[in-house]
């Protein structure tokens, strides 16, 4: 059993995480000076943290599926319930700027060197397709040291020089690349297509691609945590997702999970200027809004996210983003992960919502309303313009057909007066 691992950031040993003698995990942070926290919710501070908080934002570095979890164990030879085993052997490349180790791989860890395995058509084929044939199936390959969190199937590759390679050791891989959801069709050029919307619309938002690999097509995803100079080397750049930065391990808001009123006074309170908070609630807005009008059932806490650097504290891109309007779901039954206005039930949605959303963040409610009617009226012909990029793709017309009359009806409805 493993019983310590050396926290890295931005390529420096800032902390461990050991397991105390009643079985808690506890991070002390080992250098000095106020740089960037590993977390909001481990701020520096305060030197040690033990017990929730610690394991509830290591937990979320890790898949959620415990089938995935599993299936990693099996292919690293690491305890499958076992936080501290499973990060010592998937932790070298996490989301954000962290990479987890044993002691005695610091050294190894920290020059990496260049590990990287050219990767062919054929190749991704044949690991997106092991996703699609499992939800449970292993996300890395056994010289892979990646990991990602979520319930979605994935994998994270290298793309350098305009070739694909896979990255191992400690190398940082620069995009995810997912099939879509199993059993739900097309979805990961529904996911591609809800996140080119919100481009065009103009809110920051990964870059994706829709890419096809011989048989298999994914979505790929441009990591916003990563950066590349010209020389090809890759940095890292912190970042952390709301319920980690809440210190929640829960991420639907009818369940306990964050609300929009606690991420904006999380934005308000960690941000340096107001001028920052300002820039970081409007965005946020932005990215709830264009949620809500896609008809996204899963924009929980966990699919936004902050970038730390130092004391400096700005909201990530948006990222996971999907409408789930193209699916044969009665409109009654389809519900939001967080409430506009303490209102779940798209249906239920009307103008009253918004002006509540504003009463419960501090800002206008006609304000917030006003903004939510303007990206209502653009995003239908901003869809139709995603959707011509793709024509020609055999799955677009079908995507059209049963998108594009649900998705205008549906931003119409949700900002009306009831």
């Amino acid at each position: 059993m493993i019983r310590e691992l050396a926290v890295l950031l931005d390529g420096h040993v800032v902390a461990k995480v050991e397991r105390t003698r009643a079985g808690a995990l506890r991070l002390t942070y080992t250098d000095a000076g106020d740089g960037t926290p590993l977390s909001l919710s481990l701020p520096r501070g305060v030197t040690t943290h033990t017990g929730a908080p610690v394991a509830t934002f290591l937990d979320a570095l890790l898949p959620e599926n415990q089938g995935v979890r599993a299936s990693i164990a099996r292919v690293h030879g690491a305890d499958e319930n076992d936080l501290l085993d499973l990060l010592a052997a998937v932790g070298k490349d996490c989301a954000g700027a962290v990479q987890l180790c044993p002691p005695g791989e610091v050294a190894e860890t920290l020059t990496r060197g260049v590990n990287l395995v050219p990767y062919s058509d054929t190749d991704i084929e044949i690991r997106l397709a092991a996703l699609g044939f499992s939800e449970d199936a292993s996300w890395t390959m056994p010289d892979e040291h990646w990991s990602l969190g979520g319930t979605q199937g994935k994998i994270a590759l290298r793309l350098q020089g305009g070739s694909w390679y896979a990255a191992e050791g400690a190398e940082p891989t620069t995009h995810i690349l997912k099939p879509g959801i199993r059993g739900m069709r097309a979805q990961a050029l529904i996911e591609h297509l809800s996140m080119r919307t919100a481009k065009l619309l103009n809110l920051d938002v990964a870059h994706t691609e829709y890419m096809s690999f011989k048989s298999e097509c994914a979505i790929v995803v441009t990591r916003f945590d990563r950066s590349s100079a010209r020389n090809g080397t890759v940095h890292r750049r912190h970042q952390e997702d709301i319920c980690q930065a809440l210190g929640t391990s829960r991420k639907y808001e009818a369940y306990g999970g964050p609300s929009a009123a606690d991420v904006v006074h999380l934005l308000r309170s960690a941000s340096q200027t107001a001028a920052q908070a300002r820039d970081n609630v409007s965005q946020f807005l932005d990215a709830l809004t264009y949620n809500t009008l896609i008809g996204a059932p899963d924009a929980h806490g966990r699919n936004y996210a902050v970038l730390l650097d130092g004391e400096n504290v700005t909201l990530a891109p948006l990222y996971d983003v999907a409408t789930g309007l193209a699916y044969d779901n009665p409109e009654s039954q389809r519900v939001a992960s967080m409430s506009i206005g303490g209102t779940f039930a798209f249906a239920e949605m009307s103008a009253a919502s918004w002006r509540k959303l504003g009463d419960d963040v501090g800002i206008d409610g006609e304000e917030v309303l006003t903004r939510a009617r303007e990206l209502a009226a653009n995003l239908p012909a901003a869809m139709g313009e995603a959707l011509g990029e793709l024509d020609g793709d055999p799955d677009v017309e079908e995507v059209r057909h049963r998108l594009q009359g649900s998705l205008e009806a549906h931003t119409k409805n949700v900002v009306s007066e009831p």
